[in-house]
């Protein structure tokens, strides 16, 4: 297991846009507290996929909304990919939405988002990359041009 936090191994693993918005949200006191957590990090080229104006907009524009957003990648516990092996799963998310993960077929699914790089331990969770950013079911996606 790392000893380093969730945020802190998220962006050691190359999640660094993700872990860079934690770090300026209100979520990290949540994040810092004992855990366990389980995270679902976006990429970086996840984030390329917005125009520079969303992704300014997410990322430096409305703080309620980025919170929502990010609060949605993350749940309490810590779950690893084998756990999700042959499962379809409701997940309620730090945000209080469900996220769906669909372990039924090679490609795990995380909504549309594929599982890419799995388990990766943290002190206080396990972090699962992926291939997008999630979308609650709030207003979030107005800005989400390209998502």
């Amino acid at each position: 297991m790392s000893g380093l936090s969730i945020v802190a191994a998220a962006d050691q693993a190359g999640y660094t846009v993700f872990a860079a918005a934690l770090r300026s949200s209100d979520l990290m006191r949540a994040l810092g507290e004992r855990g366990p957590f389980t995270m679902f990090a976006p990429c970086d080229a996840a984030f390329d996929k917005f125009s520079r104006a969303a992704r300014d907009r997410l990322l430096e524009g409305d703080a309620a909304m980025l919170n929502a957003v990010l609060g949605y990648h993350f749940a309490a516990g810590k779950v690893t990919s084998a756990q999700f092996a042959g499962k379809y799963i409701n997940a309620v998310t730090h945000q209080g939405e469900n996220l769906s993960i669909d372990g039924r077929t090679k490609q795990m699914r995380v909504n549309k988002a594929a599982l890419i790089d799995p388990d990766r331990l943290a002190s206080n969770g396990i972090i699962h990359g992926i291939d997008g950013v999630l979308w609650p079911k709030v207003d979030a996606r107005a800005i989400a041009g390209a998502a």
